[in-house]
């Protein structure tokens, strides 16, 4: 009696460890397929014709070919870092000039007059009293 409810408890116990586990399905891919066909980081992929497109084979106003997009995504490219070259420059000349150069300015664009004790006032602008 013991033997058999023994064995009937080892026969329910593997049966629902059984029925836990997960059945493949053969009508769905396995996840190391899925992943193979599905760019990553880790896979890329091929990428080779990632900037290439068709050319074109006719003719712009100005006699020129037209290149790739390839080609012309360089071109747009240099065009942006000159563009921003110019503007950095700019930008330097302008942190020249004394209202930004000169801690005495306090943000102003000329420099603030120092008046009598008596008749100093509040700036609405930097906030000190001068």
């Amino acid at each position: 009696m013991k033997y058999g409810f023994l064995i009937i408890l080892m026969i329910g116990g593997v049966w629902c460890s059984q029925a836990q586990s997960k059945k493949k399905d053969k009508n769905k891919p396995d996840r190391k397929e899925q992943v193979q066909d599905a760019p990553s980081s880790r896979d890329p992929g091929n990428s080779d014709n990632l900037f290439k497109g068709n050319r074109k084979r006719g003719k712009s106003n100005s006699g020129k070919k037209y290149g790739s997009l390839e080609a012309n995504a360089v071109q747009e490219y240099q065009q942006r870092m000159k563009s921003n070259a110019k503007k950095y420059k700019k930008i330097e000349r302008i942190k020249d000039r004394p209202q930004y150069a000169d801690p005495s300015y306090f943000g102003h664009k000329r420099k603030p007059k120092k008046r009598p004790v008596g008749k100093r006032k509040l700036c609405k602008e930097c906030g000190i009293v001068h």
